[in-house]
């Protein structure tokens, strides 16, 4: 495993590495787009008592679809303008809260759904395989490498803790007009 650790600290720049957020966020909305609409309308009941608050949230097959080309749009742009400039820039911060609010998306809804319901769910293969330890290589890498510190680190998390809901809830509205727009 360090062998393999070293290639990659070897083989990949910092600015490379961060280049693989958007990238790896890519492959994991694929499988979601594949797998997502016929999933959701058969389980369309399961997922919505597992929304929260008792939110009622609308779904379609095309609404999921444009959530999911927003969600790998976004990052796109977010890296675009982090990426740019000095690696060591504050806006950097913006591509590690973006792979915090990833690392999340493991756990909620991915791991926790299969693990309660023992079955597949969307993005359940790529968050484990992929998301998960990307996120742990990016985020011990960049500590190691002093692109953040502790006190920052636990900053990012807290914040993509409290604002991952309404990242959802922003996807699945920006979908749901994308929708509206295009077929009404």
């Amino acid at each position: 495993m360090q062998n393999i650790l070293r290639f990659f600290d070897r083989f990949l720049t910092f600015r490379q590495l961060l280049w693989l957020i958007p990238l790896l966020l890519t492959l994991h909305n694929a499988e979601e787009a594949l797998t997502m609409p016929g999933w959701v309308m058969a389980n369309l009941a399961a997922v919505r008592r597992a929304i929260p608050f008792g939110i009622d949230i609308q779904f379609s097959p095309v609404q999921l679809l444009a959530s999911l080309f927003v969600a790998t749009l976004v990052p796109f742009i977010v890296a675009i303008f982090c990426i740019r400039g000095e690696e060591k820039s504050k806006k950097v911060n913006f591509l590690f809260l973006l792979q915090a609010i990833v690392l999340l998306n493991v756990f909620i809804p991915h791991l926790s759904w299969s693990a309660r319901n023992l079955q597949y769910n969307p993005g359940l293969i790529t968050a484990f395989f992929i998301n998960l330890p990307f996120s742990i290589y990016f985020f011990h890498r960049s500590y190691r490498e002093g692109r953040i510190d502790k006190r920052t680190l636990v900053w990012i998390f807290i914040l993509a803790a409290a604002l991952y809901p309404l990242v959802a809830l922003l996807l699945h509205g920006s979908g749901d007009m994308i929708a509206n727009i295009l077929f009404n």
